[in-house]
C-alpha cells in the first residue's frame, strides 16, 4: 500500500505515472475497496453511525477490532493519497466521520501556528525551483514539506505553482505563517487529529521538536479538503496552515502540527542555493 504513494501530486512539477507505481494504486485502493465492503456496518460504527458501538465490542473479541482498527486506517491511507477523495471537501461532507470541534483549544506547546498535515512523497522536481527532496535533506535532521498555497501565494512567474513566496499579508494578523519556497520551520506534532478516528502508536513521535523545510507546494485545486489558497482562508478542519511531508517520521498519522519558523541550518541553506533553480 505504501508504494501506492509514488505517484505523481496534483499540482507539482513532476509528471511521474510508471505502470509499477500505477498498479500499486489500483491495489492498494482495490484493498481499501474491499476491506469496506466486507466491513461496512463496524466501520460505520466507529465513525459514529450504523450498528451500536458497545453491542459491537462486545459482539466481536479484541483482536477483530485491532484488526478493524488497521482496515480503517487502511481504507484511509488509500482515501489520503493525492488525488484520492479524502483531497477533496466532498469527502468529509459525505462520509460519516466525526470533525474534530475546533482548533482554538489546542495546546500549541508554546509554538507561534498551528497546521493540518497529510504526507505524500519524495519527488525529483518539486516546485521550488525543481528541487530533489530526498537529496536536500539527506543525511539531516530536516523533513522536506509542501506548504499549502495560502502560506506561498506570490509567484513571480505568475499564477502557481513555481517558487511560491509568502505575500506580505502572511502573519500573526491573518494566522497564515509565512512558508514561502526555502523557508523552514521548527515544530511538534500534537497528539490530536482533526476528526474522529483511533490514535494509534507510542508516544515517541510527540516528545520531540521536527525540523522542516519548504521545498514544494500544496496547491489549492485537487487539495481543496486541507489546503487553503488564500491568505487567511481556512481548510475544512478550521486551520489556516497545512503541510504535506514528502517522508514524515515514523508513527506519524495526519496529527496537527505546533510550528515556528526560523532560519534555515546553513547546510540546508547551501543545499537549496546549489539546488533549487528559483534564484535562476
Amino acid at each position: 500500500l505504501r508504494q501506492a504513494l509514488l505517484f505523481f501530486r496534483p499540482g507539482s512539477s513532476v509528471v511521474s505515472r510508471s505502470p509499477a507505481v500505477m498498479s500499486s494504486l489500483a491495489k492498494a485502493a482495490a484493498c481499501a475497496v474491499a476491506l469496506g465492503l466486507h466491513l461496512p456496518s463496524l466501520v460505520q460504527a466507529r465513525l459514529g453511525d450504523g450498528i451500536n458501538a458497545t453491542a459491537a465490542a462486545e459482539t466481536f473479541p479484541k483482536s477483530s477490532e485491532d484488526d478493524l482498527v488497521k482496515a480503517e486506517a487502511t481504507i484511509r491511507l488509500a482515501a489520503l493519497i493525492p488525488g484520492g477523495a479524502a483531497r477533496g471537501v466532498g469527502y468529509f461532507k459525505n462520509a460519516s466521520v466525526q470533525m474534530a470541534a475546533s482548533v482554538s483549544g489546542i495546546d500549541m506547546k508554546g509554538h507561534e501556528y498551528l497546521a493540518t498535515t497529510t504526507q505524500y512523497a519524495d519527488t525529483c522536481c518539486a516546485s521550488c525551483g525543481s528541487v530533489d527532496t530526498a537529496k536536500l535533506v539527506q543525511g539531516t535532521d530536516y523533513h522536506v514539506v509542501a506548504s499549502a498555497q495560502a502560506m506561498q501565494n506570490h509567484f513571480g512567474m505568475g499564477e502557481c505553482c513555481w517558487c511560491g513566496k509568502a505575500e506580505s499579508s502572511c502573519g500573526h494578523e491573518s494566522g497564515t505563517a509565512p512558508m514561502g519556497c526555502t523557508s523552514c520551520a521548527k515544530g511538534r506534532f500534537i497528539k490530536k487529529l482533526p476528526y474522529g478516528a483511533p490514535i494509534q502508536g507510542g508516544d515517541e513521535l510527540f516528545s520531540k521538536e521536527f525540523n522542516i523545510v519548504v521545498a514544494d507546494i500544496c496547491p489549492h485545486q485537487g487539495n481543496e479538503a486541507w489546503c487553503p489558497e488564500k491568505v487567511g482562508q481556512v481548510n475544512t478542519f478550521g486551520s489556516k496552515n497545512h503541510f504535506d511531508w514528502a517522508q514524515p517520521p515514523a508513527g506519524f498519522d495526519n496529527f496537527y502540527f505546533a510550528f515556528t519558523p526560523m532560519p534555515c541550518a546553513a547546510e540546508i541553506d547551501q543545499r537549496l542555493g546549489r539546488r533549487s533553480q528559483c534564484n535562476v
